[in-house]
């Protein structure tokens, strides 16, 4: 099977071309309109975790603010408010399948929604196991996470003539060069 970016995978699934597409819930509106009805589309919760006390990790975004005139900072902080709030995460969740970052979103203004679009409900049925996104410290958090995709891709795609221990044995090696140095002493 070839190895897709993400807007050939999209594509490739809303052909019918690939079984099943795992992606962010943010992709779910422009995936449900590529299907169009083509045939039945169904989300589907994170496989079961490992343990009784398994989590999810959370992804989110970030709002910055950023203006030295008070009055365009007072003005843009009403929005903030405005698509943070319970109304503005409705009408996100509606439009992208992103889940809204407001509890009365969810009781309030998506309650009929969720019953009429169940694939937007999936996500938000697992609430109660989302913790926190670790993110790896120090200046490169973001290469290192970059550095596992792509060892793990050169697994899945077969780019190298390695066995998986060996890339695994290489993608440490590299993360580990790009860690922080901890100062200190050994316990």
């Amino acid at each position: 099977m070839p190895n897709l970016d993400q807007p050939a995978m999209r594509a490739a699934f809303a052909a019918g071309k690939t079984g099943f597409h795992v992606t962010s819930t943010s992709d779910l509106n422009k995936v449900t309109q590529m299907v169009a009805g083509k045939f039945a589309l169904k989300t589907h919760t994170f496989p079961d975790v490992v343990s009784p006390n398994g989590r999810l990790p959370a992804g989110g975004n970030v709002v910055l603010i950023l203006s030295k005139d008070k009055a365009k900072r007072d003005a843009a902080w009403e929005v903030v408010k405005f698509w943070t709030g319970p109304k503005g995460a409705a009408i996100m969740a509606e439009t992208t399948g992103y889940m809204p970052p407001n509890k009365v979103a969810n009781e309030v203004y998506l309650k009929d929604f969720y019953v009429k679009n169940p694939n937007n409900y999936t996500a938000v049925s697992q609430l109660a196991l989302l913790t926190k996104w670790y993110a790896f410290p120090g200046d490169n958090g973001l290469k290192i996470t970059d550095v596992i995709k792509d060892h793990l891709n050169s697994i899945v795609s077969g780019a190298r003539a390695k066995e998986p221990d060996a890339v695994l044995t290489d993608m440490a090696a590299d993360v580990q060069k790009l860690l922080p140095k901890t100062t200190g002493t050994a316990r």
